[in-house]
């Protein structure tokens, strides 16, 4: 018979010792993992925004310069078939914009939020209604195209205010300083999505933004911009470039308002 006198399995506390091991080595693996999911969303949704700004020019180009209008009544969209979008949907900048962009929604659906497009295909029999809603970025339509429900650009409200909303592009003052397109958010039903149409800015008339960034506040608090990569933003520029912004940048009123001349300036009729 063999002489087993000598072997042995792993004691309980050898076991605990290398479970322990195998926990911190989980600890310390698992913030980097998730550092890294983050930074590969970020470096996605940063093309998805530079995809976007692209169309954009190109919709100005086809337009002899005039900026695609930010949430607008009166002016025509359609569907991929070719049917012509009623209000509100026309009003959004999605279907206007996506002509420009291959008809492609994955360009602006990014990430995570591009699961959205599935679930609008197979549950929503009025798909272009609800594809309108959450792009991933939403459109500066304030002061770049112009916004329909807080002050149209008309002539009378430019001659009241100066020409405080970015209709063509030749009258762009910094290019590299303005944002068209920002990372946003809002409520789909009860839950909370990444992605809207629209951005607002933290000054209209006043002061509509929170003053501090909290992380659990709803959309309207920071005017739908969601700063969802560790404090910061996407934000889309005029002269095509992209970059993350964090939240006290974006506080500066001079990255929103083609006119604004202070970082807390507010609309205000001409003396």
């Amino acid at each position: 018979m063999a002489d087993t006198g000598n072997s042995k399995g792993f004691t309980l506390v050898e076991l605990l010792v290398v479970i322990a091991i195998i926990a911190i080595l989980a600890s310390l693996l698992l913030p980097a993992l998730a550092e890294s999911r983050l930074a590969a969303k970020r470096t996605n949704e940063l093309s998805s925004s530079k995809q976007l700004i692209l169309g954009w020019h190109l919709y100005a180009e086809d337009h002899d310069g005039g900026v695609m209008p930010g949430y607008r009544n009166g002016y025509n969209a359609y569907d991929f078939k070719g049917n012509s979008l009623r209000n509100p949907i026309n009003v959004r900048y999605p279907w206007r914009l996506i002509p420009w962009l291959g008809d492609s929604f994955e360009l602006i659906y990014a990430n995570e939020n591009r699961r959205l497009l599935n679930e609008f295909k197979s549950t929503y029999e009025e798909y272009a209604y609800a594809v309108s809603l959450f792009p991933s970025l939403g459109v500066n339509s304030r002061f770049v195209g112009g916004d329909d429900v807080d002050l149209s650009p008309t002539k009378k409200a430019i001659s009241k205010f100066g020409q405080f909303c970015l209709i063509n592009t030749s009258q762009v003052r910094d290019s590299s300083g303005l944002i068209v397109f920002s990372s946003a958010r809002h409520k789909f039903g009860e839950r909370m999505v990444n992605g809207f149409y629209l951005v607002k800015s933290p000054y209209f008339g006043k002061r509509e933004w929170e003053f501090e960034l909290k992380k659990d506040e709803p959309g309207p608090a920071y005017g739908y911009v969601h700063h969802r990569y560790k404090g910061k933003a996407i934000n889309a520029f005029v002269d095509g470039h992209s970059e993350t912004l964090s939240f006290e940048a974006m506080n500066d009123m001079r990255k929103w308002c083609n006119i604004a001349d202070s970082k807390d300036w507010v609309l205000r009729k001409k003396i």
